[in-house]
């Protein structure tokens, strides 16, 4: 096969510099140099002036919900006006926002326009969200591979995220749910089928979830409204997150003094503490009478679901996604109640409704060219392992190998050593350097992860030494604060050291 093109320009239109860092990275891979790469602003390139030995790689961001950003609108002006444009060749790497309804909106629509005028793609469109650099990595030798001649190559290669959210999420069907402790209620996997899905998920991102209700609360909250129709009414309503505006929404309807006074700002511990765990039948039990609202007015006053959001504990590029969540399970008021979510997907049959998105903040670190992978130090407890799970799995599918600590905190070694058996595999090929677990109950004295911190202060000052990145998962009560002590007794400083050089991310829930 032979080059199809003699030169290579690369045209970005960027707002915070990720899209033309891209296309700068591109002008300089050594594979693609025999076409004379260069980069510069979409809105230096005229569409009509560019020939058949040419062709044209597009790489830019959309600004806002799908507009051009500010270096790309003139070009997408001159494109619009352009004549037929049967000699260009071009392709399109889109970066986007999916909280936006026009994701990546730009760059579909220039997509379409220039095909419009007789332009011929050499690689399919891309739309890439936060994520994008798992996208560009397939990417890039594809495009080599399509100017050296091999078309088809471009045609296989698929690289869209669709952007689902909270009006939209994907119904992934349940491929596995299993308890990982011995404890009641207990620590679960998850694994989920989001094959054909779209969704692009990578390790350190968030998966949300929106659940159902409880069919007890919502057979119960029927009952007290005397209204059968308000299990179906309130299945997707929120009843467990209850604000102030719905407080003050139900005092007014009621006429409840009790629930105006609980609502006065000098009594607002008192207020937290009675909504610890309650949900919208407690408060209309305790304080309105029945009668005084009706299912109406519950539809005009309650929100949708909340989505809630999970850890992946799977590595990225994977048709399915693995969470590891801690179900709850309590009572009061002589009702037994399970959380919102958890309770929803570990006893739900169907499929769950999520959707993805992209956490950057509790990636794994990417290193400059030549540069050595910077050692990792891994700190969760409980469930806050799920992420920490992911980047090993990361790290252990993709690579690269580097220096890494875990520190994980449980109760009983005996009960609760979640992933022991894949965690000790690990160790053996050498995708985790030290493993160091802390188990509260099973000494004399509670053993947490900041004790392990101390006692292995030696060796994590080394790792932070070499340029060690910290990534911390955990309850955010108590978790940072006593590990944010335990490092800067081992070296004064070091944690507000950790957050301004960019090498501490959290997780904290």
């Amino acid at each position: 096969m032979s080059a199809i093109v003699e030169r290579l320009l690369i045209g970005y239109g960027s707002e915070s510099g990720n899209a033309r860092t891209l296309a700068r990275r591109l002008s300089a891979d050594p594979a693609l140099q025999a076409y004379a790469p260069r980069a510069t602003p979409l809105d230096e390139i005229a569409p009509e002036a560019l020939d058949a030995h040419e062709a044209l790689i597009v790489v830019s961001s959309s600004f806002g919900d799908g507009e051009p950003p500010g270096n790309a609108e003139i070009f997408l002006a001159r494109a619009r006006e352009a004549p037929r444009l049967e000699d260009l060749r071009y392709a399109v790497f889109g970066l986007g926002d999916t909280a936006y309804p026009q994701f990546c909106g730009f760059t579909k629509g220039l997509d379409a326009l220039l095909t419009e005028r007789g332009a011929r793609p050499l690689v399919n469109r891309v739309d890439a969200d936060a994520g994008y650099e798992e996208f560009f990595r397939l990417w890039t030798p594809t495009l080599g591979k399509v100017l050296q001649g091999d078309a088809q190559a471009g045609r296989d290669l698929h690289l869209r995220v669709k952007a689902y959210g909270e009006a939209d999420a994907y119904a992934a069907p349940i491929l596995e749910r299993r308890q990982l402790d011995k404890d009641a209620p207990g620590a679960w996997l998850l694994r989920l089928d989001i094959s054909g899905s779209g969704m692009s998920c990578q390790a350190g991102d968030n998966l949300h979830l929106m659940p159902e209700n409880d069919a007890a609360l919502l057979e119960a909250l029927a009952h007290w409204l005397g209204a059968p129709e308000a299990v179906e009414a309130l299945r997707r309503r929120e009843l467990r997150q209850i604000g102030k505006g719905l407080l003050r929404d139900l005092a007014k309807l009621s006429g409840s003094e009790a629930l105006k006074g609980l609502l006065k700002i000098g009594r607002r511990k008192e207020l937290e503490d009675y909504l610890w765990g309650a949900d919208l039948l407690d408060v209309l039990e305790d304080f309105c009478a029945p009668g005084s609202v009706s299912l109406a007015d519950l539809e005009g006053m309650l929100s949708p679901c909340l989505p809630r959001a999970y850890s992946i504990a799977s590595a990225g590029g994977s048709e399915e996604v693995e969470l590891c969540v801690r179900d709850i399970a309590y009572e009061r008021g002589g009702r037994l109640r399970r959380g919102a979510a958890t309770g929803w997907m570990l006893s739900h049959e169907g499929p769950l409704r999520v959707f993805c998105r992209s956490n950057p903040g509790f990636h794994l670190p990417r290193e400059a060219p030549g540069e050595a992978p910077a050692p990792l130090i891994l700190i969760g407890a409980g469930t806050g392992l799920a992420p920490l799970m992911g980047l090993l799995r990361e790290t252990r599918l993709r690579g690269p190998r580097r220096e890494t600590c875990l520190i994980f905190g449980e109760k009983r070694r005996a009960r609760d050593f979640l992933h022991e058996a894949e965690l000790r595999e690990m160790q053996a090929e050498g995708v985790l350097t030290h493993l160091l677990p802390a188990f509260s109950r099973d000494g004399a004295a509670k053993y947490y992860v900041q004790h392990a911190v101390t006692d292995h202060a030696p060796l994590l000052r080394g790792m932070l030494e070499r340029g060690a990145h910290v990534h911390l998962c955990g309850d955010k009560s108590h978790l940072e604060r006593g590990v944010s002590e335990a490092f800067d007794a081992a070296r004064g400083g070091i944690w507000r050291d950790l957050e301004q050089a960019g090498r501490l991310h959290r997780e904290l829930y």
